[in-house]
């Protein structure tokens, strides 16, 4: 009962963490995925629910020269923003509710983490676990965004769980819910795939090489795998919605240089997700020796060494491709601060002990919150901007944004159109304006405008402003 006590106080505290800034303005560090995701799930809302067909705002191609009229946006199959949707439909649209959802996962995750940690550690390394993973500055950011991968990070951790509870009692439901889990899992970002081998270091831990002989290891092969499979079929047929990706794996031939080591252990791992004092506790719990527990939890954390050398572009670029790691580093800075709180070998001192385990989470939470508060940030003017534009055309108008090929200036609009600016296919230029407006454009909004530029003295001399700001400039480029 005391256990659950303090797993309830720990949730809670998480829960209060995460509510931090929940009702800004999408326009916050890495919008411009968060705004495709939630774009697809407001996208359900007014244009009527489709899973197979998810749509974003933009009409950019995702592939250059391939036109993507019906906005379509084919990556995973849109399970989250599908629930998003279904919040929506109750509490109206409202970015907070989608970050409720991440959030509402993330609190599930560090329970199911406790679960799997006490059944090897016990419960003071279950709870550590928890306390981790709801205190980490990174991975509370990352909790409340409005992404799949809290949703990822809840099912590859249900998966795990149902795994042990199966091979544990050969029950039915867990073996159930272990092949549903799975087959979400896989069909979801790609790191689930590589936890193919702590699940293979638990099954092999039960059946020995026997294992070849379980029938329902190869029905729970087939059936997580299949639908994986037939998504991919699915959306090969519309490769206008797909974005490129091939640039993930090894972009600039990144891998194993010294760039690849230094983002990904000394700025990521060792900075923004550990905050520097976090690693003595991590190091120290994956230097312990392994007992009953076998080799699942290095294997665990081997498999995300493996994702992180094969997709290696994509680690180096996008510091949320790290969020998979955060619970497998939870589970070994519980082990480590488990040994410097109750487990003090001998040779330790007690006193010693306990204070190093309290400066390192002070410090851990010091450091990672002052890497992470800027990720808090909105972008200047964009939530201006789009409600800007908002309340001063007509639903169905088609906006054009200036800024950037980023989608969260598109977004706040609450409109369709397309995405030019500095970095797009389609630059700010009178050629984009003009073919824009052939097919439909007629408002343009930015809030990086230079008057005195070529482009910038077209639009003034051609289009009339609705409205300027020192945030943003608003232009009327047809009968509204």
């Amino acid at each position: 009962m005391k256990s659950k006590i303090i797993l309830f106080l720990i949730i809670v505290l998480g829960l209060g963490l995460r509510l931090y800034k929940i009702d800004i303005p999408l326009a916050d560090h890495h919008s411009w995925r968060q705004a495709d995701t939630a774009a697809v799930a407001r996208n359900f809302i007014k244009s009527g629910f489709d899973f197979f067909k998810p749509q974003i705002d933009n009409f950019i191609p995702l592939h250059p020269g391939v036109p993507n009229k019906e906005r379509l946006f084919l990556v995973e199959p849109p399970i989250y923003n599908s629930l998003v949707a279904g919040v929506y439909s109750i509490l109206g649209v409202d970015i907070k509710w989608a970050r409720m959802v991440s959030i509402i996962f993330s609190l599930g995750s560090a329970i199911l983490l406790y679960l799997i940690s006490k059944k090897y550690f016990g419960a003071k390394v279950g709870l550590l676990s928890a306390f981790f993973f709801s205190v980490l500055p990174y991975n509370i950011f990352y909790s409340r965004v409005v992404l799949p991968e809290p949703m990822i990070i809840f099912l590859t951790l249900g998966m795990f769980y149902f795994c042990l509870k199966w091979l544990q009692s050969q029950s039915i439901v867990h073996y159930s819910l272990f092949m549903a889990l799975s087959a979400i899992s896989f069909t979801q970002k790609s790191f689930p795939f590589f936890f193919f081998l702590p699940l293979l270091c638990l099954i092999f831990q039960k059946y020995k090489f026997s294992f070849l002989k379980q029938k329902k290891l190869y029905l729970w092969f087939l059936v997580s795998v299949l639908p994986f499979l037939l998504w991919r079929w699915w959306i090969g047929r519309f490769p206008e919605g797909i974005p490129g990706n091939l640039w993930l794996f090894n972009q600039n031939n990144i891998r194993f240089k010294g760039a690849f080591f230094y983002w990904l252990f000394a700025e990521r791992i060792g900075k923004l997700i550990s905050g520097y004092w976090g690693l003595p506790l991590l190091v120290l719990g994956m230097v312990l020796k392994p007992k009953k527990e076998g080799l699942f939890f290095h294997a665990w954390a081997f498999s995300l060494l493996i994702f992180v050398c094969v997709f290696a572009a994509g680690n180096v670029t996008h510091d949320y491709y790290q969020i998979p790691l955060v619970p497998i580093f939870c589970i070994f800075m519980a082990k480590g601060a488990n040994l410097l709180l109750f487990d003090i070998p001998e040779k330790f001192s007690k006193v010693l002990s306990r204070l190093l385990f309290a400066v390192c989470c002070l410090l851990f939470a010091a450091f990672g919150w002052y890497e992470v508060r800027g990720f808090y940030n909105i972008q200047g003017g964009v939530d201006l901007a789009g409600m800007a534009v908002d309340e001063l055309t007509p639903k169905s108008a088609l906006v054009i944004t200036g800024d950037s090929n980023d989608a969260t200036l598109l977004y706040n609009t609450n409109r369709w159109g397309w995405t030019a600016g500095y970095a797009s296919e389609y630059p700010n230029s009178k050629e984009t304006i003009e073919k824009l407006i052939n097919l439909g454009a007629s408002v343009y909004i930015a809030t990086k405008f230079d008057r005195n530029s070529e482009f910038g003295k077209y639009m003034i001399d051609n289009y009339s402003i609705i409205k300027e700001s020192d945030q943003y400039i608003l232009f009327k480029l047809t009968n509204l």
